[in-house]
């Protein structure tokens, strides 16, 4: 038996490690990968495929499609190396164990989606999404993720660590204080998407963190986390949410070095990728 050992809670490991076990030891003569390099693969996709409430068998572990789905949502804070190293780890798992069942039905990463902004019809849908959340905390963090996503450009990492007593009120709405220090910036917020903000600043009653009140401020997976459990209609990237701002910006002509503060870019070769997305006024 290995002496492999995750970093998870051990009620967590206690309940998935006799399958990762066997994993492992079934697959490691199929493929080019060691144990050690299998390992943290299998688990994290395990661990992922519990939290779904799949039961734990080749066939709903190793699905293509609940591959898809973890690497989609589980690592999309992962950079492009980590999540394709991780992916290709797993998708020969998958084609070992599932055989003819999963050789050809994985999905491309493709490089265009990252930075691909979403249609009307998709931001429409994804507000349509926020407002049939099941509790009051679901709802107001989930328009609060889009408000910041779509109406201010945030990443992931700064929705994740802002307060919603960094929201305040400027000449034209809401602004949001990002960062500190050099990197300070204020943020004003599209008024297409202000309402949900205002909605999550009312319900915290001023005080408290701007999306899910129960985290610390550092999961880098919680928004993952929370997309992944609440069945959106679509993929939610927070990337692809910042493009979506970034091209509604330079479609409405704002001044190249004001877009590049409130985005916090130092150079305008950050946008190359998205000119093609840009519509002539």
């Amino acid at each position: 038996m290995s002496t492999y050992r995750p970093r998870l809670p051990t009620k967590d490991w206690d309940a998935i490690a006799p399958y990762v076990h066997d994993v492992v030891a079934r697959a490691e003569p199929l493929v080019t990968y060691s144990a050690r390099e299998l390992y943290p693969a299998v688990t994290r996709l395990t661990h992922f495929t519990r939290g779904e409430y799949a039961p734990l068998t080749d066939n709903a572990v190793f699905d293509p499609y609940m591959v898809n789905r973890f690497v989609v949502h589980h690592l999309a804070g992962y950079n492009r190396a980590s999540r394709n190293t991780i992916r290709a780890r797993l998708r020969r798992v998958s084609e070992a164990l599932l055989g003819d069942a999963a050789v050809g039905k994985f999905k491309a990463l493709g490089k265009a989606d990252a930075v691909r902004p979403y249609t009307d019809a998709e931001q429409a849908a994804l507000e349509g999404w926020s407002r049939a959340q099941t509790s009051a905390e679901r709802r107001t963090s989930a328009g609060a993720l889009l408000a910041l996503g779509f109406g201010a450009g945030l990443t992931g990492a700064e929705i994740i660590r802002l307060r919603v007593e960094e929201v305040g009120v400027g000449v034209d709405g809401l602004v949001v204080h990002v960062g500190d220090g050099d990197e300070a910036r204020d943020v004003p917020v599209l008024r297409d998407w202000a309402s949900g903000l205002h909605a999550r600043v009312e319900y915290l009653q001023g005080r408290g963190w701007a999306f899910r009140a129960e985290q610390r401020g550092g999961n880098v997976n919680l928004i993952t986390d929370f997309v992944s459990r609440t069945a959106p209609p679509l993929e939610i990237q927070t990337r692809r949410m910042r493009a979506t701002w970034l091209v509604k910006h330079l479609e409405t002509g704002t001044p190249l070095k004001t877009l590049l503060h409130i985005a916090g870019l130092q150079s305008a070769e950050a946008l190359d990728r998205l000119l093609p997305f840009v519509r002539d006024a």
